[in-house]
C-alpha cells in the first residue's frame, strides 16, 4: 500500500499526486494541513524530520523530498506508465529539469506565494503569536528561521522582483527546451513534465501571469501542453487541484 502524506495545494505534493495518477496506482490518503502546523507536530516529523510535504509510505518504506519520491516510484513501478526515457540524453535532460523544479522553481515561487497566498492564509488561522510559536516548535532550523523572518519582516518588493526574475529566467529556458518537444524531454511524457508542471501552475495564479502567457510562451501551450503546465499528462490534469483528501 502506498500512503501519501501531502497538502492540497503544495506544488511538491502535486508532483506526487501527478506522478501516481499517471501510473494509476491506487494510494492512500493522509492530509497535512501546513497552515495549521500539523507538520510541526511529533507523529509527523518522527516521518518526516524536515518537516515538509510530502511524504510517502510503502508498506513501511518512508521517503521524503518530492523528486526523490518520484524516482523511487518510477523504479519500483516501471512498467506501470513509464515515465523516464531510455535514451541516455533525454535522461540526463528529465534529471536536469527535475532539478531545475527544486533548486531553480521551488524556492522562488514560493518567495512570490508568500505575500499574496502565504502569509493571508495563517493570518486567517492563526494570530501573530501562534505562528510565531510554531516557528519556535518546527524542528527543522532552516524553515524555522525563515518563518521567523518573514513574520518579523515580510518578503519585501526586491525579493519578490529578484524572485520573478529568476523564474522568468527558468522559463525562457524552458521555452527553448519545449520548442524541440512537445515535450521537455523530447518525445515523451517524463518526469520533468511532472516536476515542472506545478510550478508553471502556481506562476498562473501569482501577480504576473503574464509570464506564461501564450504570446510570450507558446511552447508552453503548444501541442500536448494544457493550460496547467508546460506538459500535463492526461490521467494527472485533474490531480493539481483535487486530490483525494481524507
Amino acid at each position: 500500500m502506498l500512503r501519501l502524506y501531502h497538502y492540497w495545494s503544495s506544488v511538491c505534493s502535486q508532483k506526487v499526486r501527478m506522478c501516481l495518477a499517471e501510473k494509476g496506482l491506487d494510494w492512500e490518503s493522509r492530509h497535512v494541513d501546513i497552515f495549521a502546523f500539523e507538520n510541526y507536530e511529533p507523529a509527523y516529523t518522527a516521518l518526516n524530520p524536515k518537516a515538509v510535504v510530502p511524504t510517502l509510505d510503502h508498506e513501511g518504506k518512508v521517503l521524503i523530498g518530492s523528486n526523490t519520491i518520484l524516482e523511487y516510484l518510477e523504479d519500483v513501478f516501471p512498467n506501470d506508465t513509464p515515465l523516464r526515457p531510455q535514451d541516455p540524453f533525454a535522461r540526463s535532460t528529465m534529471r536536469l529539469w527535475v532539478y531545475n523544479s527544486e533548486e531553480l522553481a521551488h524556492w522562488n515561487v514560493n518567495v512570490c506565494s508568500h505575500n499574496l497566498r502565504h502569509a493571508k492564509r495563517m493570518d486567517q488561522r492563526c494570530s501573530h503569536e501562534e505562528q510565531m510559536a510554531a516557528a519556535m516548535k518546527c524542528p527543522n532550523p532552516m524553515i524555522a528561521l525563515r518563518l521567523k523572518r518573514r513574520l518579523e519582516v515580510g518578503v519585501s518588493v526586491d525579493e519578490e522582483n529578484e524572485a520573478y526574475a529568476k523564474l522568468d529566467c527558468l522559463l525562457d529556458g524552458m521555452e527553448k527546451q519545449l520548442a524541440g518537444g512537445p515535450w521537455i524531454a523530447g518525445s515523451a511524457f517524463t518526469l520533468a513534465d511532472i516536476a515542472m508542471a506545478p510550478m508553471v501552475n502556481r506562476i498562473e495564479v501569482l501577480t504576473r501571469p503574464e509570464m506564461i502567457a501564450p504570446v510570450r510562451r507558446p511552447s508552453r501551450t503548444g501541442g500536448s501542453a494544457s493550460r496547467h503546465g508546460p506538459a500535463i499528462g492526461p490521467r494527472s490534469r485533474s490531480r493539481i487541484r483535487t486530490p483525494r483528501i481524507q
